[in-house]
């Protein structure tokens, strides 16, 4: 659990962690820095003997927090929770039932609630349940830090990559599905909390940036459509519509790859749009899978 000048919210954080009915538990908190109240909030929550508290002198950001904490952590399973989310009750019990009975799955995560703090509305993001390797190279389906490892089922390097400064998280799930199977559960056991303060450190550089950077990284295992998804999805970001239509018009040498990636782009863009009117942010990811030939379940 990386930390940072969140002091009411670190407290709300760890207490559902702590909460959780597990035989065995240990919360690593990494304070990134804090110049507020969060030590003192970090120092009482570690009276409790399952808390180990890591504090980085000078911020480093999430990335390199969650490494530090990755590498202290002593358990067999390894999970995340930002500083402003909640796991809800009974969610470590489903995730440890989850590894118990599936000998293969190396990653499981699950559907979460979007809570928007100043209106106080929830709905559930019902993401789809089956996917693999192919369909992340294109889309984030799991998207949250809601994701528990069983770590001996991954001998490489499981950590953060820190030269991205979005998508990281995008990265890791990728690299773990190329070598075991994700599962989703059609449960909610996550609340992805939405507030004025937004998320870390992030801002719209910062989102173009690592998302070239992840095309960068991956694109040598993307099919063409694929690679023009994502340069398609940075021109946008670098210049609106403007920037979407310039890169289209110039992709007349690959017209079936431009094709399906505009697709794919103006079905995520639509469906979106119609999801935040049903309260059903999830739609946007369920088509997504279903036209990229995942099953959604």
């Amino acid at each position: 659990m990386p930390t940072r000048n969140r002091p009411v919210w670190l407290e709300r954080a760890a207490r559902s962690v702590l909460d959780q009915r597990t035989a065995e538990l240990e919360l690593v908190i990494v304070d990134d820095g804090s110049s507020n109240g969060t030590a003192e909030v970090a120092a009482r929550l570690a009276a409790d003997r399952r808390v180990q508290v890591l504090r980085n002198e000078e911020p480093i950001g999430p990335g390199g927090s969650r490494n530090r904490g990755m590498a202290a952590a002593r358990g067999d399973l390894l999970g995340f929770c930002d500083d402003d989310d909640t796991w809800l009750p009974g969610a470590a019990r489903v995730i440890l039932d989850c590894f118990d009975i599936d000998d293969e799955v190396g990653v499981v995560t699950s559907w979460h609630q979007v809570v928007h703090n100043d209106t106080g509305r929830v709905a559930n993001f019902r993401g789809p349940l089956s996917y693999g390797s192919r369909q992340l190279l294109w889309f984030n389906f799991v998207a949250l830090p809601f994701g528990v490892i069983r770590r001996d089922r991954f001998p490489g390097d499981l950590a953060v990559d820190v030269t991205l400064p979005s998508c990281e998280d995008w990265d890791l799930w990728l690299r773990c599905a190329q070598t075991r199977p994700i599962r989703t559960l059609p449960e909610v056991l996550y609340a992805y909390h939405q507030h004025r303060d937004g998320r870390v450190t992030r801002d719209g550089s910062a989102d173009r940036v690592g998302r070239q950077r992840f095309l960068d990284k991956h694109g040598a295992s993307m099919s063409p459509s694929c690679r023009q998804y994502h340069e398609l999805a940075v021109a946008q970001m670098s210049a609106g519509r403007s920037g979407l239509w310039e890169h289209l018009a110039t992709a007349y040498h690959t017209p079936l790859a431009a094709t399906l990636a505009g697709t794919v782009l103006a079905v995520g863009a639509v469906s979106g749009a119609l999801g935040a009117r049903r309260r059903d942010p999830g739609l946007s990811a369920r088509l997504t899978a279903a036209l990229l030939g995942a099953r959604t379940g």
